[in-house]
C-alpha cells in the first residue's frame, strides 16, 4: 500500500483556499470607523482674519461654532467687529450672525448689521442694512439689500453699496436722499 499524497495534496489546497477565503471576508473589519465630530463650539472671545499684509478683520462674538469639516465658522452676536484700512482708522461693525469661509476668507453678515466709518478727522458715516459680505481678497464690503447711509445730519437710502477698502473706491445703486433745512 502506498501513502496517498494526491489527497493529502489536494485537502492541504482546499485548507489554504478556505483560509484565503476567510480571510478576505474579514478584512477590514479590524479597523473601526473615525467617530463623527460634531461641531466645535466656543463662548465670549474674539476671532481674526490674516492677510499677508498684515491683519484683515477682527470680531469679539458671545458664540463661535466651526463646520464639523472646518471650512466654515458661524460667529453669534458681533458685538465689536473691525474691517482694518491700512493708514486709517478702522471700520467697526455690530451684527446678529457672521459666517466666515476659511477657504476664501470672506465674511458673509446676517440680521440687522450697522457698521461706522470714521475718517480720522471727526467726519462719522454709519451704514445700516439687514446683511452683507465682506469679500476678504479684494478687501470689498457689499451691501446688496436695501441699506441707509447717515452722514454728518443727512439720510440716505440705497438700494445697493459696495466699497472697496483698498483703493476708496465706492458704488452706490439707486439713491434717494434727504438733507437736513431741505423739503
Amino acid at each position: 500500500m502506498t501513502f496517498p499524497w494526491r489527497t493529502l495534496l489536494a485537502l492541504a489546497g482546499l485548507g489554504v483556499l478556505a483560509w484565503i477565503g476567510f480571510e478576505i471576508g474579514i478584512a477590514g473589519t479590524d479597523v473601526t470607523p473615525p467617530r463623527f465630530t460634531g461641531p466645535a463650539t466656543l463662548d465670549k472671545g474674539v476671532i481674526s482674519g490674516r492677510r499677508i499684509d498684515g491683519k484683515d478683520w477682527s470680531l469679539d462674538y458671545d458664540t463661535v461654532t466651526m463646520s464639523p469639516d472646518g471650512s466654515f465658522v458661524s460667529i453669534a452676536h458681533v458685538r465689536d467687529g473691525r474691517l482694518h484700512q491700512r493708514g486709517k482708522p478702522d471700520v467697526t461693525m455690530q451684527a446678529d450672525g457672521v459666517t466666515y469661509n476659511l477657504s476664501t476668507n470672506d465674511l458673509s453678515v446676517t440680521g440687522p448689521v450697522r457698521f461706522r466709518q470714521d475718517d480720522g478727522h471727526g467726519h462719522v458715516r454709519t451704514f445700516r442694512s439687514t446683511g452683507a459680505e465682506y469679500l476678504g481678497a479684494s478687501k470689498t464690503l457689499v451691501l446688496a439689500k436695501p441699506s441707509t447711509i447717515t452722514d454728518g445730519g443727512a439720510v440716505i437710502h440705497v438700494s445697493r453699496i459696495e466699497i472697496n477698502f483698498s483703493t476708496g473706491q465706492t458704488n452706490f445703486g439707486r439713491i434717494t436722499g434727504i438733507k437736513p433745512g431741505t423739503s
